[in-house]
């Protein structure tokens, strides 16, 4: 009678245990998922809090599988529910769907975003021809938006393209940009230009009406605003994420001080960024395309606030699993987005490999209703 009423007490305790454990993953994985909603405005930190979420994600379903294994329902559950309370962000940030792709012969057409890195090769070493060049035109997109593309000239007379932008025109006898770093690469006619949105100094946001197949679409391209970490951050932040290269309290206090106040800098800005974005979005009727670099997350206030009620994520809605579109100084997150409405749907996407940039590309293809 002892023994079982020892080992009684011993299962309640460690049930007890299990459970505080779970309530306090599923509390902090449930910040971090729904720190997006958070203004950055009033509260910054739930905004950096949200860019924890695939850790926290992580955290939530290693322990779920062990519970399940150790048959604590109640700690199961607990997780289980906040799973469920975070459905829709959990779908946006990690797709269940299967590829299926458009039958040859339906009436679609593709899209591609790329952050180009001003076409600069990121090994160091610049490759003839142009790898990211090169990408861009077998990829054989009918819309293609660019992001750091000509910074400070015309596109056509941006360096390391010089010698293959007669390429660029033969393909795509349509393309725009205003000397600011984002471009329209078109195999549309252009109509017009508008809703241009500057933002101390830079060009954050362009848009084009773009004559596709008898329908007109108003095609954004967007390049939020960025970190803006020095070479010494980027450096910092990879000694102090090597595993073997332990640092002191110092070198944490550093970080805290300067990557995550320059993170809320950043998301304040952007987040004045998307509000004049999703003005702009309100104020047309058109079907709309809006494409680039949010230098933000799925569920990010930026990304919500864009997206609004009315954009669907082509990402969210075709691919399966989870993916980065930023690869470069340890920093592996989905800030390159695909958002659309109009009458066509997106059937398929993919997410190119190619490492010229420090931002893989992203290829979406759409089909007519």
């Amino acid at each position: 009678m002892v023994t079982k009423r020892r080992h009684s007490i011993l299962g309640f305790t460690f049930t007890l245990i299990a459970s505080a454990v779970s309530l306090a993953v599923a509390a902090v994985y449930m910040a971090s998922a729904y720190g997006g909603k958070a203004d950055p405005a009033e509260s910054a930190r739930m905004a950096v809090l949200g860019l924890g979420y695939p850790i926290a994600l992580g955290v939530l379903t290693v322990l779920l599988v062990v519970w399940l294994c150790l048959r604590r329902w109640t700690a199961a559950a607990i997780l289980t529910v906040a799973l469920v309370a975070t459905w829709g962000q959990l779908t946006t940030f990690s797709p269940f769907n299967i590829p299926l792709g458009a039958k040859e012969g339906e009436n679609t057409f593709k899209v591609l975003t790329y952050n180009v890195m001003n076409f600069t090769d990121n090994t160091g070493i610049q490759h003839t021809p142009n790898r990211t060049i090169r990408f861009i035109l077998d990829s054989d997109a009918d819309l293609v938006f660019l992001q750091e593309a000509a910074q400070t000239t015309d596109f056509d007379q941006a360096e390391y393209v010089r010698d293959e932008i007669d390429s660029i025109k033969a393909h795509y006898p349509y393309y725009h940009n205003s000397r600011g770093d984002v471009v329209l690469l078109s195999k549309f006619p252009i109509l017009d230009v508008v809703s241009k949105v500057y933002a101390k100094g830079h060009q954050r946001v362009l848009g084009w009406d773009v004559l596709a197949h008898g329908d007109t679409i108003r095609a954004y391209c967007c390049h939020l605003e960025s970190i803006q970490l020095t070479e010494s951050d980027k450096n910092l932040y990879r000694q102090l994420t090597n595993l073997n290269n332990m640092k002191s309290s110092d070198d944490i206090e550093e970080v805290r001080s300067t990557i995550i106040t320059k993170l809320a800098r950043a998301y304040r800005a952007r987040s004045e960024q998307a509000r004049r974005i999703r003005e702009l979005l309100n104020s047309t009727r058109h079907q709309v395309i809006l494409c680039g670099d949010f230098n933000d997350t799925p569920g990010s206030f930026a990304y919500r606030t864009i997206a609004g009620s009315d954009l669907r994520d082509a990402y969210a809605e075709c691919a399966l699993g989870p993916t980065i579109t930023y690869h470069c100084n340890r920093f592996y997150f989905r800030i390159d987005h695909i958002l659309y409405r109009g009458n066509f749907d997106a059937v398929n996407i993919e997410r190119g490999s190619l490492n010229s940039s420090d931002h893989y590309p992203l290829l979406a293809t759409f089909k007519w209703r």
